[in-house]
């Protein structure tokens, strides 16, 4: 088996059925390390006891990060078959001038993209407040600003590591390539019907639309990359800097819908094409 990112380190003898069941299994723990702060409402405990939102924001960013990354780095990888983080962690993190382009580029085609579209529908905004501003509580709604890019960083870092990493590298031992990362999207999607523990079904579900078309992008910039840094850095700047774009005028909710299908479509679409042409092979 290739000792690359594109096959995983599995145990030899496990069916396709036994791989999916230890897929399932995963994305369930994972889904439970992700939102626990959200079930068990910590951050209104710390609302409660009359913290302010910076120290709010702060502590829930961290709590994410270290609950996320424990079972990112010692629960999953023994469940998928994988060895201790040293045996695979360096592989999934490759890093070099050409993958950080990539996720670079990946975001500006975001931010392009979003843009060209709201503006071509009459509801762009650009509001650099949506990530500059000062966080603040319960000015309905709350005001998240500058603290995205903290609390970005639980998406960006572990959900890549976990799902174009841990879990696409399962599945690409066992099935075809374009098929192992349709699979990672469809999970990845699965993963965020949790959100409706903390959001309206309407916005959950165009969530969960967006999470598997946005991870189709992510996993064919891995597989060609051989490392999870770009889709890393792109899902980083979408969580966050990308929030500049996404608060679109929602007057009319049927531009905004709009808006939101032709972004989720032709993510993935320009995406592909742009990691063919920087991966292209050379005659």
């Amino acid at each position: 088996m290739e000792k690359t990112i594109g096959r995983a380190k599995t145990m030899h003898g496990i069916g396709k059925g036994a791989v999916i069941l230890r897929v399932i299994l995963a994305v369930l723990l994972f889904s439970v390390f992700r939102k626990i702060d959200s079930a068990l409402r910590l951050g209104n405990i710390l609302v409660g006891w009359s913290w302010s939102a910076v120290p709010v924001f702060v502590t829930m960013a961290l709590i994410r990060l270290i609950l996320t990354g424990t079972v990112v780095l010692a629960v999953l990888p023994p469940l998928l078959g994988f060895k201790r983080p040293r045996n695979w962690l360096p592989e999934y993190l490759k890093i070099d001038r050409k993958v950080v382009l990539l996720g670079g580029l990946s975001f500006l085609v975001f931010c392009i993209l979003a843009a060209a579209i709201s503006l071509s529908l009459g509801i762009f905004r650009g509001n650099l407040s949506a990530v500059f501003a000062r966080p603040d509580l319960r000015p309905d709604p709350d005001i998240v600003g500058w603290s995205y890019f903290l609390l970005a960083l639980t998406p960006g870092i572990w959900e890549e590591l976990a799902f174009r990493g841990l879990i696409q590298s399962n599945l690409r031992a066992r099935f075809p390539t374009m098929l192992s990362i349709l699979l990672s999207a469809a999970f990845f999607a699965l993963f965020h019907f949790t959100s409706m523990l903390t959001q309206p079904p309407s916005q959950a579900i165009g969530g969960v639309i967006m999470a598997f078309f946005f991870g189709i992008a992510w996993g064919v910039m891995t597989v060609k990359s051989k490392s999870v840094v770009p889709a890393i850095i792109s899902h980083y700047l979408v969580d966050s800097m990308g929030q500049i774009f996404l608060g679109v005028d929602s007057s009319s909710p049927a531009l905004a819908t709009g808006f939101f299908l032709l972004l989720t479509l032709t993510f993935p679409i320009v995406n592909i094409v742009l990691v063919r042409v920087m991966y292209r092979k050379k005659a």
